[in-house]
């Protein structure tokens, strides 16, 4: 959602700065741990070093200050230009049309509410939905199941290297936007699939898509 739909706003630096302070008083940081690693990416490093109830306590310490940033992001959080219109022309292909964020529940009505965003989609993965949460394709393969639709048709869209990531560990084709707050190189380096000025251009890709497949067959 964030960097793809809406205009990116989330102060994520400030996050991992603070999870990272926490992790330091605790003892659990590693030299690996820093602000340029995603928050869960470091979550994951640590659920394979720590007892399960510590963990838990951990991860639900850091999701009670992620929720307050996302809330007040939440809060003052605008459309990307065009990306109203473009869902609309999606919806308009009878497309199914699922929404994975590792943003809060509550983060996410906020922003469907504000913008009457919820008709669009058709299943919505939230963290509060799901253990794992994206770059890990538990999520990913969550909503699958709930749209009922195989990995071969599904293309999973997103502005950064963790939705990149998720769709290679899903199976799915990956479709990068540059419209989010992340370097060019990064999102080259990690080899998406396809590469976007931004969603609007998502119909015309769909289009080539069927075009292709339609040739083959």
């Amino acid at each position: 959602m964030d960097g793809t739909i809406t205009k990116f706003n989330l102060d994520y630096m400030a996050a991992r700065q603070r999870a990272l302070e926490e992790l330091e008083k605790l003892g659990l940081r590693t030299p690996d741990m820093n602000e340029q690693v995603n928050l869960y990416v470091i979550l994951n490093k640590l659920k394979d070093n720590c007892e399960p109830e510590k963990f838990a306590k951990l991860r639900s310490t850091f999701y009670g200050f992620f929720g307050e940033m996302e809330l007040k992001a939440a809060k003052d959080v605008s459309l990307y230009p065009g990306a109203e219109k473009t869902l609309q022309e999606l919806r308009s292909k009878r497309l199914k049309i699922g929404l994975v964020t590792n943003n809060s529940r509550a983060a996410t009505e906020l922003t469907f509410k504000k913008y009457q965003l919820k008709p669009f989609f058709d299943a919505v993965v939230t963290r509060d939905d799901c253990e794992e949460m994206k770059p890990a394709s538990a999520p990913i393969m969550k909503i699958l199941s709930e749209l009922s639709v195989s990995k071969d048709q599904t293309i999973l869209v997103g502005d950064g290297v963790i939705d990149i990531m998720a769709a290679k560990a899903a199976g799915v084709v990956s479709v990068a936007v540059s419209t989010g707050p992340f370097p060019m190189e990064k999102i080259l380096k990690a080899e998406p699939d396809y590469l976007l000025r931004s969603v609007n251009e998502l119909p015309l890709l769909i289009e080539l898509l069927e075009t292709k497949t339609d040739t083959q067959v």
